[in-house]
């Protein structure tokens, strides 16, 4: 695996150096010398001598790459979207280059977290959350150069999750969410949720993660005989009764049950033409906890019955 890292590697520099070289044509003294800087990886002159280049020639598709390169760098961010975008906007002539850049980005945003997991392992949490912290900023520098990736803001949503920011992260997985415009994208944008909110149950973290799964249930083309539907309804539903526990370990007095009820009204829908047939069981097997907490015990001892039919 680490050789393979390294073959990446070569290959996204080679196509970077590859990338570096520019044709001057009629190119204005300014762009000229911001150009040159570029090459020299001189990013605060290469950034001021192009913005006076491209304001003399707005069209230098080039210049407007460079320009977003060189501000990425900068760590300007919101400007080196726009200028990435005018590039593209004239010509799709530095596509690949900015492809290449986001896999620059990419990759060493994802080596930071792996050092971030390590680093956690060795029960470093403040090496931890400075791994994690340099990975938020390469996403985040990734998402700029290529805005449509879900795979970058599926990483930045992780990201704020390790760092235990869970309302960032819960905000990021919607806007996932809220670019999904047909079944297969929503499909998509599903699988990522879903394996986030996996996350949050093996944390205990039963708050985030029952609104990570309500989140997948309201992508509006994700379709309720969806496998990632149906299992993520039953996982919200888990996560309401562990909630529920939760509250009533706390206080018998407290409102514990609205949250059984709350799981309750997932599972009923998921006893009738459910398309995962391996998720009955499971669903019968909370379906007692949750009659039993509610205090409905006859219900209780069906779903028990039930439960045990799928052992013959």
């Amino acid at each position: 695996m680490i050789y393979y890292k390294n073959i990446l590697f070569l290959i996204v520099t080679l196509l970077l150096a590859g990338g570096a070289f520019y044709q001057s044509g009629c190119a204005s003294a300014e762009s000229t010398t911001g150009k040159l800087a570029f090459q020299q990886q001189d990013y605060i002159k290469a950034e001021a001598e192009l913005k006076k280049g491209l304001a003399i020639d707005n069209k230098d598709a080039e210049g407007w790459y460079m320009l977003g390169y060189s501000q990425v760098e900068l760590g300007k961010l919101d400007e080196a979207k726009e200028s990435f975008g005018k590039s593209l906007s004239i010509s799709n002539a530095y596509s690949d280059a900015m492809k290449s850049y986001w896999v620059e980005k990419f990759n060493a945003g994802a080596r930071e977290f792996q050092n971030g997991i390590a680093a956690e392992e060795k029960k470093d949490k403040a090496g931890a959350k400075t791994h994690y912290e340099d990975a938020l900023k390469y996403f985040t520098a990734s998402s700029v150069i290529m805005p449509d990736s879900l795979r970058s803001l599926s990483a930045i949503g992780e990201s704020y999750l390790a760092l235990g920011m869970q309302d960032k992260a819960v905000e990021t997985f919607k806007g996932i969410a809220a670019k999904s415009n047909n079944p297969k994208d929503a499909e998509r944008v599903a699988q990522v949720l879903f394996e986030s909110g996996l996350n949050m149950m093996s944390m205990q973290n039963f708050e985030s993660a029952e609104r990570m799964f309500n989140a997948i249930l309201n992508i509006p083309t994700l379709q309720k005989n969806n496998v990632y539907y149906e299992t993520s309804a039953y996982n919200q539903a888990l996560a309401l009764a562990k909630i529920g526990e939760g509250m009533r370990s706390k206080d018998e007095n407290s409102d514990y049950k609205a949250k059984f009820a709350e799981s309750l009204n997932l599972l009923k829908p998921l006893t009738q033409n459910l398309t995962s047939k391996e998720l009955e069981p499971k669903i019968w097997e909370l379906l007692v906890s949750v009659y039993a907490s509610l205090g409905m015990n006859d219900e209780a001892q069906d779903a028990l019955k039930k439960k045990e039919s799928f052992k013959k």
